[in-house]
């Protein structure tokens, strides 16, 4: 019996805790009516207000999402077997929900679809970051997992930084849905009308966006991600009253090497063979510099020595 009390008292402490980080999520959002880094980002395209909704819609979801996971014994187990259908299912529901209230009728979004997006791709090769260590580390702050990838620059998880976790989350959440309606529902030009800034009305101005948008995917995709996983880094996106900022802390993901193909390996063999002359280059340049030195320390001083004596020899004379 106290050990089902003991359980229960924790499942209780965890889920308090999940409710004031995503309860401080939302309060922020309110104020986050800025973006305060150079990354093009999908909700960009939003009005402000609208922003603010998609936004919330996905805070709320992912907290359900999580909160019932918490209540269940074997939390953990399900999160790390079934992360990337979790992790669908929560960008599905977000974006149902977005879209019914922007047309005031139920929408219903084909799970396939969305999974087959070029952004949702693009998450899903880093849902370990994203989605499942973010719920490890607020069951556990020391969980091996945590270790294992931030682990020695931060020794364990404080509040502030699962809470920094889960607003890049939420913020990619919300990126992934505003790409899937470009590409679905953005041919509708009442859509634009109702949802995007005044100056994504034009056509040209909407194109160059998505254009942009595409090109920062595909960069990514293929030269920023192998470079980071190479330098054992990753770039987030964390929620403050007055913006949205972009850091970069360390995480360890040697293992994912291992998986990158194409394109994305030859970046990475890009990399490799320009530390590599580089490195030969620097070796080049001190061996012929320390040659020159000796040549003009010793030849070169022994015929200056050499003229300097004549010279001497002749005014004795």
């Amino acid at each position: 019996m106290p050990k089902i009390k003991t359980l229960k008292t924790n499942d209780d402490n965890l889920k308090n805790l999940t409710a004031r980080i995503f309860s401080r999520i939302l309060y922020k959002i309110n104020f986050s009516n800025k973006k305060v880094n150079q990354r093009l980002l999908g909700i960009d395209l939003l009005k402000v207000e609208i922003r603010k909704e998609l936004l919330s819609i996905c805070v709320l979801r992912m907290e359900e999402m999580y909160t019932k996971l918490i209540g269940k014994s074997d939390a953990e187990l399900i999160m790390q077997k079934k992360g990337n259908l979790l992790f669908i299912k929560c960008i599905k529901k977000s974006c149902e929900d977005f879209l019914t209230r922007q047309y005031g009728y139920k929408v219903r979004i084909n799970s396939e679809v969305l999974k087959n997006s070029l952004y949702t791709k693009n998450l899903l090769k880093d849902i370990e970051l994203i989605f499942q260590t973010p719920f490890f580390i607020l069951v556990d702050p020391k969980s091996p997992i945590f270790r294992l990838v931030y682990y020695p620059i931060y020794n364990f998880a404080s509040e502030s930084f699962i809470e920094a976790l889960i607003e890049n989350t939420i913020i990619e959440i919300s990126n992934c849905v505003v790409y899937f309606t470009i590409v679905k529902f953005s041919s509708v030009y009442a859509f634009r009308q109702t949802l995007y800034k005044s100056k994504f009305l034009s056509l040209r101005n909407f194109e160059r966006f998505k254009n942009n948008l595409n090109w920062q995917l595909i960069t990514k995709t293929y030269i920023q991600r192998p470079l980071h996983l190479y330098n054992n880094r990753y770039e987030i996106l964390i929620l403050r009253t007055n913006g949205i900022y972009c850091r970069t802390i360390y995480a360890n993901r040697s293992k994912k090497i291992y998986s990158l193909n194409g394109l994305s390996l030859l970046t990475l063999t890009f990399i490799e063979l320009n530390d590599f002359l580089k490195s030969r280059l620097d070796e080049g340049i001190y061996f012929v510099s320390k040659s020159l030195r000796f040549t003009l320390t010793s030849v070169l001083g022994e015929i200056i020595g050499l003229i300097w004596r004549g010279v001497i020899e002749s005014l004795k004379k």
